[in-house]
């Protein structure tokens, strides 16, 4: 995802705030509060991105993928 130009989601925010009736800016500290805890963590870290619990190879040997069919099992 690319990043967003800040001067358009200013304009974007301003233009529907003022569809809505509502001031340009927000400054109820209870209101942000709320805001920001419906907000979704913007970027996941590597510690938490579940891709991280992957189980990996305990070495840092090659890995080798082995089939289970007994025509394979004989190589």
């Amino acid at each position: 995802m690319k990043e967003l130009d800040p001067a358009a989601v200013r304009a974007w925010v301003e233009r529907t705030r003022a569809a809505q009736g509502l001031p340009p800016t927000l400054d109820d500290p209870v209101v942000i509060a709320r805001i920001v805890a419906l907000l979704p963590q913007a970027r996941q870290t590597g510690s938490i991105r579940a891709g991280s619990n992957a189980v990996r190879p305990g070495t840092a040997e090659r890995t080798t993928a082995r089939s289970k069919r007994a025509d394979t099992m004989e190589r």
